[in-house]
């Protein structure tokens, strides 16, 4: 259970850091975006799953060519075109495969591809070392714990955007806030 939990809770801290601090700046956040029509969770979830898992695979093997200190260095280059090449690809699968919904998918091809959490994922499994198949379910983790995540908030959203909150607080103050203390519930459920 304590893995669960420690799962749920990288979930959180990873969708709190890339909606908060990273695209909150530009005006999207993916994880408001999936609570305010939960309809669209499916879509983001299956394309982030996609990306980590995907992604750390490729990594894996591109890591496996930088032998030399030297050439470490440039990990994180390498982890970004992983995941520009796997974001190519899944334009372009999804633009053969489907060119009728190709014009509702690819906005969620981009905030997938594009989120923090995703290359979050790619640092951590590169900092944790690690097999292939450990890499490919860490992937698998964060795209499920994702969904958890924005599932968790699109339950309580149309509350905190209501007129019974304050208007100082309503909308993206307030689901930073409820964001923040479902991660210390979950992390206290964590503590040993």
């Amino acid at each position: 259970m304590s893995a669960f939990l420690e799962i749920l809770l990288s979930a959180f801290a990873a969708v709190t850091l890339e909606n908060v601090i990273f695209t909150s700046a530009i005006g999207t956040s993916t994880l408001i975006e999936c609570a305010k029509s939960p309809k669209q969770l499916a879509s983001f979830g299956f394309f982030i799953t996609e990306f980590s898992v995907l992604s750390s695979a490729l990594a894996y093997y591109a890591e496996k060519l930088l032998t030399t200190p030297v050439s470490r260095l440039f990990l994180a280059g390498v982890y970004v075109l992983c995941l520009g090449l796997v974001y190519i690809v899944t334009l372009l699968v999804t633009w053969f495969l489907g060119r009728k919904y190709f014009r509702y998918l690819r906005r969620y091809v981009h905030l997938s591809a594009f989120n923090c959490a995703v290359l979050g994922c790619l640092f951590n499994n590169g900092i944790a070392g690690g097999s292939l198949g450990e890499r490919v379910i860490y992937g698998a983790e964060i795209g499920i714990g994702f969904i958890l995540a924005a599932y968790i908030l699109a339950i309580n959203y149309p509350k905190l955007s209501s007129d019974k909150v304050p208007a100082s607080f309503r909308g993206f103050p307030a689901s930073v806030l409820y964001i923040g203390i479902i991660s210390m519930l979950i992390y206290s459920l964590n503590l040993r």
